[in-house]
């Protein structure tokens, strides 16, 4: 009985010090508190392309064996990493529409909706993972077909950013798509760990 306690406190602590190296590390600047500085050569515009393909694979291999219960796990009052990738569905929609702003070449860019109403009242925990992927595997495929062989004088084109008041240009919308991305993998990555 005293080797079954020892062996139970000793796993105990373990788990307090693995709960401390994962909160004593660097926290995330929060996606609103992001600053952008959108100076870089249009020609890396096929390489942020290539960010964006690697969502889903960076994303499937996240996902790999991890049981549809502990996808559904929130903490602290945040998202569940189902809705994390509900989320990153959800805003297909936007990424595209700003597409069709620069093509357009509207003066302003649709704003996102910083309340996410559209996630929080879909419900994505109740569906299975598999239905959250394929939903975002074909909604990133359309993103990526329509912009891979874009011209450079349709990456350069220009609009104001609403929430960051400041031009961006299509590239720039691109890259912030991809930054985006890796801000909410870096999300679930965290989640699962714990």
């Amino acid at each position: 009985m005293r080797l079954a306690i020892e062996t139970l406190l000793n796993f105990i602590f373990i788990l307090e010090n693995v709960k401390e190296k994962i909160t004593g590390m660097v926290k995330p600047t929060p996606w609103i508190e992001r600053k952008f500085d959108f100076n870089f050569h249009v020609g890396l515009f096929p390489i942020i392309v290539e960010r964006l393909r690697g969502l889903l694979p960076r994303l499937n291999a996240l996902l790999e064996n991890v049981s549809e219960d502990r996808l559904i796990i929130k903490k602290d009052g945040k998202w569940s990493v189902k809705e994390v990738v509900g989320h990153l569905y959800d805003l297909e929609e936007l990424w595209q529409g700003r597409i069709d702003d620069f093509l357009d070449h509207k003066e302003t860019l649709r704003a996102a909706d910083m309340s996410n109403a559209k996630t929080k009242e879909a419900g994505h925990n109740d569906k299975p993972i598999s239905l959250l992927l394929e939903q975002l595997t074909k909604a990133r495929q359309a993103l990526i077909t329509r912009i891979e062989n874009l011209d450079e004088a349709t990456v350069v084109v220009t609009a104001l950013h609403p929430r960051l008041q400041k031009p961006m240009r299509l590239i720039d919308s691109v890259f912030f798509t991809a930054e985006h991305d890796d801000h909410e993998l870096t999300k679930i990555r965290n989640l699962i760990r714990l």
